[in-house]
């Protein structure tokens, strides 16, 4: 009895420690520094799986822009730029409030995925009751009436597969509850991907919305759809299913991404050892110079931002190696004159950027600079950096000459920026985050002046420079637009 009793209150401990985590990482919890790479250095170690770093950001992307905070707007905004249109879903019941983002895009890259889905993760109570709800049910059907019946079958037979009782109810509710159409939404997927067999669906989130988008993935198998068709990739989310349920989906194309330290992936099997993960596996280290609890989705995003420009400047310095006329700045987009030239409908801005960062997130600032400027890039449709900062300018009167060579070089407007980070008082790495702007036209006049602050509590020093970018958006756009 005493051996019982202490079982079970190990497994209501270990529960509500794994509910807590879920429940609380994603809001922006920080911890002490307990590790990192140095300046440099590669972000991440991987098992057995072949990195896609393009695939991996658009997912932190869209796993960020699941929550409503500040930095999901970011990342909202960031994904309309690049063509994705989003589409909120929310399916409420007594016990469960599901929510996902359904997003497609009619001009992916080449190879790239048109569909998304992104279930959100841990984010209210009723998501609590769901990561609580540990005991496992059968995972089987082919159609949505099968799969409601099986998961309430009472019986369960040796070895068969058996998944996460409250991550199977989730998924259930969100997407296989008939609509008033008829047809639920994992039945109108089904439907879209058998008539379009070249198009392919990526289903991610993070924490609890990771486990939910395998058994998602799952069912979408069980229904016909093709592995070629689907791409999973999760973020720090625990096991869903029993050795059993690993073997019957095993071909499923699913890539697991966990962070150092980040105590949820496995929680599960240390509370229950039947419980199992499968796929490839990633893990990747948090950055020198950050606290964010190593389940923080913010942190993922961070990570997967840099892994994503260290890409892209590999391949634009390949670029470059054959561009004769290319305009490099540092790794940045390459956009050659004549290619100027031809755009008469560019802004044609010349953007002075200047950074002062503290010591401590100095290794930020290639991965800010980049991810900055294609935020403009984007917003202004004729953006080029300056190969000088402003601070560098020669003479006195540095606004002077930085008009002086944008008119000599056709351009129509100059955008001078300065960002800046101060340390948090009591916090170890905690930062305002300031970025100063002034546009002018080409005779010197200015057109608009704004400056804003963002700090840390919620997300990393990129993010709140990102986040910075877009709070500026609306002066910029007012003043360019009206210029075209």
């Amino acid at each position: 009895m005493a051996r019982m009793a202490f079982s079970k209150l190990y497994r209501f401990t270990s529960g509500a420690l794994l509910v807590f985590a879920l429940c609380f990482a994603p809001v922006g919890a920080q911890a002490a520094n307990t590790g990192g790479y140095a300046g440099g250095a590669s972000a991440v170690f991987e098992e057995s799986v072949k990195p896609n770093p393009p695939l991996e950001y658009l997912c932190s992307l869209i796993s960020l822009a699941s929550y409503s905070d500040r930095v999901g707007l970011v990342a909202r905004q960031s994904l309309a730029d690049n063509g994705w249109v989003l589409q909120p879903y929310r399916e409420d019941t007594k016990k469960v409030a599901a929510k996902y983002y359904f997003m497609k895009n009619d001009k992916p890259p080449d190879g790239g995925v048109r569909y998304l889905v992104s279930v959100t993760g841990t984010s209210d109570l009723k998501d609590v009751k769901a990561d609580l709800a540990m005991h496992k049910v059968p995972f089987a059907g082919k159609t949505p009436e099968e799969f409601q019946r099986q998961m309430e079958r009472k019986e369960m037979r040796p070895y068969e597969p058996l998944a996460h009782g409250g991550f199977t109810r989730y998924t259930q509710t969100a997407f296989f509850s008939h609509w008033e159409e008829g047809k639920t939404f994992g039945e109108e997927i089904v439907e879209l991907l058998k008539d379009d067999p070249d198009a392919k669906l990526c289903i991610t989130g993070h924490s609890l919305g990771g486990a939910v988008a395998v058994l998602f993935a799952a069912r979408l198998m069980d229904m016909g759809v093709s592995t070629e068709q689907i791409d999973v990739v999760t973020f720090g989310a625990p096991a869903v299913g029993n050795g059993a349920f690993v073997d019957a989906y095993s071909d499923m194309p699913l890539m697991r991404i966990a962070m150092t330290g980040d105590p949820i992936h496995a929680a599960l099997q240390s509370i229950d050892t039947s419980y199992a993960q499968f796929g490839s596996l990633q893990r990747w280290h948090r950055p020198r110079g950050s606290e964010r609890f190593q389940h923080d989705m913010t942190g993922y995003a961070d990570v997967a931002l840099r892994r994503y420009y260290d890409f892209v400047t590999e391949k634009r310095r390949e670029v470059e190696r054959f561009q004769e006329d290319g305009i490099p700045y540092e790794g940045d987009a390459v956009r050659s004159r004549s290619s100027l030239e031809d755009d008469s409908q560019a802004s044609r801005v010349l953007l002075f950027a200047d950074y002062e960062l503290d010591d401590a997130i100095i290794d930020d600032l290639p991965y800010m600079r980049l991810a900055t400027f294609d935020i403009l890039q984007r917003e202004s449709g004729g953006l080029t950096a300056a190969r000088t900062s402003f601070s560098s300018l020669p003479g006195e009167n540095k606004v002077t000459e930085a008009v002086r060579q944008a008119k000599e070089m056709g351009y129509r407007y100059v955008l001078i920026q300065k960002y800046a980070s101060e340390r948090l008082k009591n916090k170890r790495f905690g930062y305002k985050i300031s970025l100063e702007e002034a546009l002018y036209d080409a005779k010197g006049n200015p057109l608009a002046l704004q400056g804003f602050t963002t700090n840390t509590d919620t997300m990393t020093p990129i993010l709140a420079a990102l986040y910075n970018e877009v709070a500026g958006r609306e002066k910029r756009q007012e003043v360019l637009g009206n210029s075209r």
